[in-house]
């Protein structure tokens, strides 16, 4: 009967010591972790508006879109707009930051900024790679739906155009299609039309 007491105290202390050690290792460890986050979206912020020297937050969220910020120029004025959405894709969510002018030009756009980005390496991680995303950037927004063709295989956003289309995966011009990552594809156009459309109501003054 001892020896069993004596066990259950030791378990129990082991138990005690184990549960404030990773008190401590998450109390350590926490604001690291918010603070690489907040790095990564003022770097995914600056990417998605290059010609912006500083960003002022906007204090409103949507349903799927959060991050609003103004561009502003040296003397203050507003450049254009930056938000983000998540959607989720084939490992885990895919973040998608846009940037768009006043003009509804997308000025830049970044995938995967997020931390907890889990596409598979050599398909659906593609969609991260700055090739992919530089797709969309210079499309004329004018409240239109991005598309895609179904199917399997790889689509790339033709600069200028709304409409995206099927493009072979080897030999093309452009290396941009992402083949066989239909779902990582979708997600990221999702996200990037939920960002558009809010930005898009911000620029023509629907929103405030």
């Amino acid at each position: 009967m001892r020896n069993t007491l004596t066990l259950v105290w030791k378990l129990l202390l082991i138990c005690l010591i184990a549960g404030l050690v990773l008190g401590l290792v998450n109390q350590v460890t926490k604001d690291r972790i918010a603070a690489l986050e907040v790095e990564a979206a003022n770097e995914a912020r600056s990417a998605a508006f290059p010609g912006a020297a500083k960003f002022e937050e906007l204090r409103k969220d949507t349903e799927k879109v959060h991050g609003f910020y103004s561009a502003l120029d040296e003397s203050g004025n507003v450049l254009g707009y930056v938000a983000s959405s998540r959607e989720y894709g084939y490992g885990g969510d895919i973040e998608v930051v846009v940037g768009m002018d006043k003009a509804g030009k997308v000025v830049g756009c970044v995938v995967g900024q997020n931390t907890d980005f889990s596409e598979t390496a050599g398909l659906g991680a593609k969609t991260k790679d700055p090739a992919f995303a530089q797709q969309f950037v210079g499309l004329e927004y004018k409240g239109e739906t991005v598309n895609y063709s179904e199917g399997g295989g790889g689509y790339r956003i033709p600069k200028g155009t709304l409409s995206v289309i099927r493009e072979a995966s080897e030999g093309g011009a452009e290396p941009d299609a992402v083949s066989g990552a239909t779902y990582s594809s979708t997600a990221v156009i999702n996200a990037f039309n939920s960002v558009c459309r809010e930005l898009y109501n911000l620029v023509k003054g629907g929103e405030n």
